[in-house]
């Protein structure tokens, strides 16, 4: 087996004359996010920072002979069907650059499911990228990005192969943020053992109406320039997210948990996209490791527990 290593962490495999790709999919948290509006089709117009970090699953490309996608998934229970993302990614592919050649996907899930960090989301752009390579197409970024957007609203941005990215609309229109290299941040991850559906969050904010009322808008680029110059203070203190309230009031384990974090001495606890996980912020991997260190036994009966970096 002969083992070659590209960009976006894709390594080549020929095995037999097929060939196969692995695909690091990485996961990502929402250090803003903010509900402007429920839009016609019935949607909701946002701007969120997104950030890309370490937590991944891996995934498996093989070129087959027949014309089947077949997906396959361990460490945590998936569909294997056509309602699974990365299968619609693949279908997308195929139909859209007429290719009759056959796609196992293999998952190994590591990402928790229905947890706010857009595992399904970054599966289905690994696909798309990879798909690209194995099939031999010439797609340009913008071209994927297209596709991407035709299949969920957080599958741009990891099409977009940036640390940090804003998103408007959906989530799927894109804007770079640049960021001196020094920049990198650390975290513990809390995801709880329950699964929080997006659209139900979503509903559960439209009939609290309170997007119809006159309210201060937060400042995305008032967050950024405390992540550019490393102010983990009022970085802290300016990472907002518009469906966090929701959850907290309807979710009773996640706003408990939430609590409990905070009594245990973590000075800020947030949430990404909708939920259920929650996060804290570091500058330091040592700063992390030891609040890993001091939390780790008394939660991790209530929670998956994780420390993760920006990559």
């Amino acid at each position: 087996m002969r083992r070659y290593r590209g960009p976006g962490q894709i390594a080549y495999f020929i095995i037999n004359l097929v060939k196969t790709l692995e695909i690091s999919s990485p996961a990502k948290l929402n250090l803003f996010l903010d509900v402007l509006r429920k839009r016609p089709d019935g949607y909701h117009d946002l701007v969120t920072l997104f950030e890309r970090i370490s937590l991944s699953d891996t995934i498996r490309l093989t070129k087959t002979a027949g014309d089947e996608i077949v997906i396959s998934a361990s460490g945590e229970a998936i569909p294997v069907d056509s309602t699974n993302l990365a299968y619609q990614a693949a279908d997308l592919i195929k139909r859209s650059c007429s290719i009759r050649s056959g796609l196992k996907i293999e998952i190994q899930k590591n990402i928790p499911v229905g947890a706010g960090l857009a595992g399904g989301s970054s599966n289905a752009a690994s696909v798309l990228l990879g798909s690209a390579k194995l099939f031999g197409l010439k797609l340009t970024k913008k071209r994927l990005i297209f596709y991407a957007n035709k299949l969920g609203s957080d599958v741009a941005f990891f099409i977009f192969d940036r640390k940090f990215a804003v998103g408007y609309g959906r989530g799927g229109r894109l804007r770079s943020v640049l960021m001196p290299k020094t920049v990198k941040l650390w975290h513990l991850l809390f995801s709880p053992h329950i699964k929080v559906m997006t659209k139900d969050v979503y509903g559960l904010l439209d009939k609290e109406e309170k997007l119809k009322l006159t309210k201060k808008r937060h400042d995305v680029n008032i967050l950024i320039s405390y992540l550019r110059n490393k102010d983990r203070r009022f970085f802290n203190q300016h990472i907002y997210n518009r469906l966090s309230e929701t959850v907290m009031k309807s979710y009773r384990l996640v706003s408990e948990l939430r609590s409990d974090l905070l009594q245990s001495g973590l000075e800020h606890v947030h949430m990404s996209g909708s939920g259920p996980t929650l996060f804290t912020v570091f500058m330091s991997r040592k700063e992390a490791q030891e609040a890993l260190d001091r939390l780790s036994g008394r939660f991790r009966d209530r929670c998956r527990i994780f420390l993760a970096s920006t990559v």
